[in-house]
């Protein structure tokens, strides 16, 4: 009677076990945040490989999209791509090359994640009046908006921005106060380009 029991138990706890490994795992938080560590290495290993001296045409005829002197001078088409994909839903990347008033080159790697929100890797090396505190960041953040218009100044000039958000409903006259108060950062949000 004993070994019945007991063989009786053993197949409860196989059939148990089994039945285990055909549910699909849980990815724990210590796994996302490995495979999240893994893509910045790799977002910044592909920004590492970009020359030091990179004048804006070499930026766009590398794909990149490429701001200088408050226009678009490159990469239309990989921007559209990566709205496109945004807008679907679906894994998306694409590099800003933004050139401030001196001519350096800040670049921005936004990666739009499967599951939702946008992984950053910023890269300011090529920039002479970078901190050391922002040559290389790191940034996550849940919404990207495109502002057609917006005045940065009183004057009635009319901008396209695009920014990064961990407010949703972060709408256009919010994010004019954030900037008339300087409290972009303070409110987790990232001007990722000014045309």
């Amino acid at each position: 009677m004993k070994r019945a029991i007991a063989a009786v138990l053993c197949a409860v706890v196989l059939a148990a076990g089994c039945g285990r490994a055909d549910e699909p795992a849980e990815k724990e938080p210590a796994q996302n945040e490995q495979q999240e560590t893994g893509k910045e290495e790799e977002m910044q290993a592909e920004l590492d490989e970009v020359p030091m001296e990179l004048p804006s045409e070499d930026a766009a005829s590398m794909g990149f999209y490429t701001i200088a002197n408050g226009e678009v001078v490159g990469g239309e088409d990989a921007w559209e791509a990566f709205l496109q994909a945004d807008a679907e839903g679906k894994e998306a990347s694409v590099v800003v090359c933004q050139y401030t008033r001196e001519g350096g080159a800040i670049l921005d790697y936004v990666y739009r994640q499967p599951e939702g929100g946008y992984l950053v890797v910023s890269d300011s090396t090529r920039d002479e009046l970078a901190t050391e505190a922002n040559l290389h960041r790191t940034q996550n953040f849940t919404s990207l908006k495109v502002f057609e218009q917006f005045k940065l100044t009183e004057d009635g000039q009319e901008y396209t921005i695009c920014v990064l958000s961990n407010e949703p409903e972060l709408d256009e006259e919010t994010f004019r106060t954030y900037w008339r108060e300087m409290s972009t950062e303070a409110h987790q949000t990232y001007l990722l380009f000014v045309i």
